[in-house]
């Protein structure tokens, strides 16, 4: 979650989208999968026959998530600081204790960034890019001496790599761009580098690049301008995302990825989606979509071989939706699990919050929002999540967590629901090694 990234869509209390779906029941998912089955646009890569001997994670045919060939559930963080904060101040390897402290809370894995933020950032890859691998490199092997497991992000914001090559942002929907050339060139840098590494768990596209899709109103979604940070110096309708263009890149990142790595589960990033994302795409206009419509973009924005499903969102009071009736967190995590196993996928709670934005939370408030969030993650056997965020000093983040402080007690809490649900996961179990990348 950044939410500078979307500053021209109205945000919740939460800080996402206001137009998020609450609530639907699992047999509403039954009647609408043979559509959505038949309207993928991506078709699904088999998972390698090796996965159970290889490191990191991977999905069964039934979408159950697989650790070394057995069924994993695991909850970890999200640390967009690990790479950024060597990547602009290269003496900087924080990172090496923050990953011990990790281990030592049996807290087994870390979503991180394994690319810039901004165009800026990419200087360094542009002029030397050994020297860039070398910064990257540091953090892997890090990971791996503390057995901690990584889901690597390669493409963060939706905007930087079309500002790094000129382009517009529309250019995501063109497989013959410099945008799309760029992507597959990254991609199979990093994939190859560290496609050995026991310490990556998984590859991930891009963040919450679905709540940017198919506006109708394009001017209150445009990225913003900034040319001291490589961004373009002006915005216009060719900068909007739809569906299409969406999971077209998709498509691409995916194949690029399994030309190198055969097993590891891919994922896309994304935010839970609007509560209008049905309308906008097919309608062109914002309506409240149905529970219906709603699972249909779940799993549109998560195609073929993008398992598990990913959604961000965290525990609020509960909100009127659809049948006007108040709507808890359990509610929602259950009506998205239950579309995830309609498509034979899991679910991933890949950013959970335990402060609303804009606020400065005391501990008790943090700790009833966690087991909220755990409390979910039990009742659904939702396999895998990652709360929001760990050690995150390059901007002020009310939401930051640290084993320095009083905050503390909310990364023990996840540590003790790990080594409790999962003894002999609760802490990673990589193959030691310090691996040489090249």
């Amino acid at each position: 979650m950044d939410t500078r990234i979307f500053r021209n869509l109205q945000a919740s209390l939460s800080g996402k989208r206001s137009d998020t779906l609450r609530s639907v029941g699992s047999s509403i998912i039954a009647r609408f999968l043979l559509a959505f089955l038949l309207g993928q646009a991506i078709t699904a890569l088999p998972v390698s026959s090796q996965a159970a001997s290889s490191p990191g994670l991977s999905v069964a045919r039934d979408g159950t998530l697989l650790r070394n060939g057995a069924a994993y559930r695991g909850v970890g963080v999200n640390y967009t600081d690990a790479f950024l904060r060597p990547l602009r101040h290269p003496e900087d390897e924080s990172y090496r204790d923050d990953f011990r402290k990790l281990a030592d809370n049996h807290i087994p894995f870390a979503r991180i960034t394994a690319c810039g933020f901004s165009a800026s950032d990419y200087q360094l890859y542009l002029q030397d890019k050994e020297k860039y691998f070398k910064l990257l490199d540091g953090v892997v092997q890090a990971a791996e001496e503390s057995n901690v497991g990584l889901i690597a992000n390669l493409f963060w914001v939706s905007y930087t790599v079309p500002d790094l090559v000129g382009e517009p942002r529309d250019q995501w929907g063109n497989s013959e761009s410099k945008t799309r050339q760029f992507m597959r060139t990254y991609t199979r840098e990093v994939v190859s580098r560290y496609v050995n590494s026991p310490a990556i768990w998984g590859w991930e596209f891009g963040n919450e690049y679905n709540l940017s899709l198919d506006s109708p109103d394009f001017w209150r979604n445009l990225p913003p301008v900034n040319p001291h940070l490589g961004k373009m110096r002006s915005r216009g309708p060719d900068d909007t995302l739809t569906t299409e263009m969406f999971t077209s890149a998709l498509s691409d990142f995916a194949r690029t990825v399994r030309e190198i790595d055969g097993h590891r589960i891919l994922l896309t990033g994304n935010h839970i989606p609007r509560l209008s994302a049905y309308h906008m795409q097919t309608q062109k206009r914002p309506g409240a979509d149905s529970p219906e419509q709603f699972a249909t973009m779940l799993l549109r924005q998560s195609p073929g071989p993008f398992n598990p499903v990913c959604i961000h969102e965290g525990p609020l009071s509960p909100q009127l939706h659809f049948e006007r009736r108040p709507v808890s967190y359990n509610e929602l995590i259950q009506m998205c699990a239950s579309a995830a196993r309609s498509a034979s996928k899991s679910l991933y709670i890949e950013e959970f919050i335990t402060c609303p934005p804009k606020t400065e939370c005391g501990i008790a408030t943090r700790r009833e929002s966690v087991n909220q969030v755990l409390a979910a993650i039990q009742a659904n056997k939702v396999p895998l999540a990652a709360v929001w965020v760990y050690e995150r000093k390059m901007i002020h983040d009310p939401n930051s967590l640290s084993f320095d402080d009083d905050t503390a007690s909310v990364l023990q809490m996840i540590g003790d629901f790990n080594r409790k649900s999962s003894p002999a996961q609760g802490r990673a179990q990589l193959v030691h090694t310090s691996t040489d990348f090249q």
